[in-house]
């Protein structure tokens, strides 16, 4: 009998989230089995999982903790979000039973860097309060410089858009990045698709309004945007599609409103469907020019 490989395997020192469940809540929806041992500030209870491509992870509770909530760890060296993206969506759990994640070891930094402006107050509308009294976000939002780097502000909500070598950031409506950049690091695959969606459907609300009627230059400049918008937010999409991946991995989906676009239709986020998706907006585009002539003059 050939003589079984052992290897070891490293887990990370310190945790890479915090979940605000108890192990014996874990324990019942989920089916895990946690034990007690000894550690060096005391006893916990601590149990082991893996997620689907194989990566061990820990999840531990100090009995005597002051703190409620579970830690997680991993056995393994991946990006903290990842794990913990598989983690929730292969379990069912969710954000909101998420207290805390680690920053990613390689850059140990905070800060929310977004490609342009455009990305910023797409960010922004993204994460405004439901009950937020200002009308428009956007125009309220400030921009400053803060040690030479250039800070959007909205309320609590800052970002920082990336420093450029020519100093030139992408610009435009719906225009979110340059060609070359990769995927953003704010805003996950569905919530790109959530954008788009919802530019969608408000442009195609506001041509229901419309009729066939000729339609004045405010008009057309609020529908043309938003069908720009919606192309742009799907080609930022298609940016998370590696060359000859078809399917995208669940850590492509790390935000609450991107696993929860990929629960409501899992089947949305493959190659195909997503270049469907992308050709049938710049068609719109096209037909919407066809239908109401070529793109006035902008009103001041």
């Amino acid at each position: 009998m050939r003589p079984m490989e052992l290897h070891a395997v490293e887990g990370t020192r310190w945790p890479v989230a915090k979940l605000t469940l108890e192990p014996a809540e874990l324990q019942a929806r989920l089916g895990l089995r946690f034990s007690e041992l000894d550690d060096n500030l005391g006893p916990v209870l601590f149990a082991f999982g893996q997620l689907d491509d194989g990566t061990v992870v820990g999840l531990s509770r100090l009995i005597d903790g002051r703190e409620p909530g579970t830690d997680l760890y991993q056995f393994g060296d991946r990006p903290p979000r990842d794990v913990l993206s598989e983690l929730l969506f292969e379990t069912g759990l969710s954000y909101d039973e998420v207290s805390w994640v680690a920053a990613a070891e390689a850059w140990e930094d905070d800060r929310l860097w977004v490609r342009s402006r455009a990305e910023a107050y797409a960010y922004i509308l993204l994460h405004v309060q439901p009950d937020d009294p200002t009308e428009d976000p956007v125009r309220a939002a400030e921009t400053f410089d803060v040690d030479g780097d250039w800070v959007v502000r909205y309320r609590d909500i800052v970002v920082h858009l990336q420093p450029r070598p020519n100093g030139q950031t992408p610009t435009g409506v719906g225009v979110y990045s340059h060609p070359e950049d990769p995927p953003s690091t704010v805003i996950d695959l569905g919530g790109w698709m959530f954008i788009a969606s919802q530019a969608e459907a408000e442009a195609r609300d506001l041509l229901l309004g419309f009729g066939p009627r000729a339609i004045d230059a405010r008009e057309y400049w609020r529908v043309f945007d938003l069908l720009v918008q919606a192309d742009g937010s799907a080609t930022e999409a298609m940016r998370f599609l590696s060359p000859g991946v078809d399917e995208l991995p669940v850590r492509a989906f790390w935000t609450r409103l991107g696993q929860w676009m990929l629960r409501q239709n899992p089947q949305a986020f493959n190659r195909g469907v997503l270049e469907a998706k992308s050709a049938e907006y710049r068609d719109a585009i096209e037909e919407f020019t066809r239908v109401y002539g070529a793109p006035p003059r902008r009103q001041p």
